[in-house]
């Protein structure tokens, strides 16, 4: 190895000349941090992954929060609606059971001679169903509302778990919701069946009625007028409630009150002229026009029966369509259908029609109640002196003219 070689250069200057070395020696380059270069590095990379975990795990915390505010929304929302829906069906609920029980207290009072028993079986059948529908939504009414978590849990994990619970309940709340909806559905259903059937019902009570007066026909005056004045109430009705109920219970209690009546009133005519009593009223009723008819019977009447004559009585009265009390001797039903036993009849039934044609005379004045009785007597065609002639004289031909407008 040979020895650096040195010399000496002469370079310029203001003094001069001066000497330069060129000693040229091997100088190494300055030695690098290596090993805290890598250490920062390592230091930089922990870092960044520690980053990374942060962001990613505030991440999922914050996806959790978003997954589980979502399922609470949408759960509350169901629990509204399954709140609104059985406080609607609480309502429906109330209507419907006061319903049944109108119906249960109407099917007890429609006795089959009250009502058609085809249009009273239909209404029991609807009656059933309806009962079956309320049943079935008082059981959904009773079912518990699942309610949504209280407390929002803190922990991640806390709120993953909690969002199939909020999904579960959303779900049991939704299915409340439709078997309340459901329910709903059957209940109007049922109602308006039974809504048809009740109006079936009630219009066939006027017939029914009719009926049951004419098989009754010998009740006293009164008990038929509060009869047909009950009966007129349910056929009045148009709905399946309280008022409809107490109306067809009041029904069948006038309709008791008439059968009883009845009874009594032809156990009051029993004896040898039983039938003969009847056929005259049945003749009196048959011209009446309408007019309410009672009859009573006496032996005497004015003083006059057995073998003394025949006598009747009338009265008249406008009210409730016009009702008469016509009250004969013994003696007509025994001299029945004779001529003067059938005038006297008719010029009676001449005083009770006035009731529909009072205004056509001075219905007022007692002459002109006689005088009219005989006329429309003898435009009935009867020409017999019962006819009234013979104790009031022939009235004028006018009279006669006018009453043979009344029927």
């Amino acid at each position: 190895m040979h020895p650096p070689i040195a010399a000496t250069y002469p370079v310029a200057s203001e003094s001069g000349i001066v000497p330069i070395s060129t000693d040229h020696e091997q100088v190494s380059p300055p030695e690098r941090p290596a090993a805290r270069s890598r250490s920062i590095v390592g230091w930089a990379v922990g870092l960044g992954v520690a980053a990374l975990v942060i962001v990613g795990g505030a991440f999922v915390h914050v996806s959790a929060n978003l997954a589980f505010d979502e399922a609470l929304l949408v759960a509350e929302d169901a629990a509204v609606d399954a709140e609104a829906a059985r406080d609607d069906m609480g309502a429906v609920v109330a209507a419907a059971s006061a319903e049944g029980e109108a119906s249960d207290a109407i099917a007890a009072a429609a006795g089959d001679d009250l009502v058609d028993p085809a249009a009273r079986a239909a209404f029991v059948e609807a009656a059933s169903v309806s009962a079956t529908a309320l049943q079935g939504a008082e059981t959904a009414l009773g079912a518990p509302i699942a309610q949504p978590v209280d407390d929002k849990p803190i922990w991640t994990w806390e709120l993953f778990d909690a969002v199939p619970a909020l999904e579960s309940t959303t779900e049991s709340l939704d299915d409340l919701t439709r078997a309340l909806t459901v329910a709903d559905a059957a209940i109007d259903a049922a109602d308006a069946d039974l809504d048809a059937a009740a109006t079936a019902l009630y219009a066939s009570v006027a017939p029914a009625a009719d009926a049951l007066e004419v098989a009754n026909v010998s009740a006293r005056n009164a008990v038929v007028i509060d009869f047909r004045t009950a009966s007129d109430t349910v056929t009045r009705q148009t709905a399946v409630d309280t008022a409809a109920a107490d109306a067809f219970e009041g029904y069948a209690a006038q309709a008791a009150a008439l059968k009883t009546s009845a009874a009594e009133v032809l156990q009051a005519k029993a004896g040898p002229l039983y039938d003969t009593r009847l056929a005259v009223e049945a003749y009196a009723r048959s011209i009446a026009g309408g007019v309410l008819l009672e009859f009573d019977w006496a032996p005497y009447v004015n003083g006059v029966g057995g073998p003394y004559g025949i006598s009747g009585t009338a009265t008249w009265n406008t009210a409730d369509g016009g009702f008469s009390t016509i009250t004969l001797s013994d003696s007509v039903a025994e001299t029945w259908p004779g001529a003067s036993a059938k005038a006297l009849v008719t010029h009676e039934v001449g005083h009770s029609i006035t009731s529909k044609c009072h205004e056509m005379f001075d219905s007022a004045d007692q002459a002109q109640n006689e005088a009219w009785a005989t006329a429309w007597a003898i435009s009935m065609g009867h020409t017999d002196d019962g006819n009234g002639v013979q104790a009031y004289g022939y009235p004028p031909q006018e009279l006669i003219d006018k009453a043979a407008t009344c029927r």
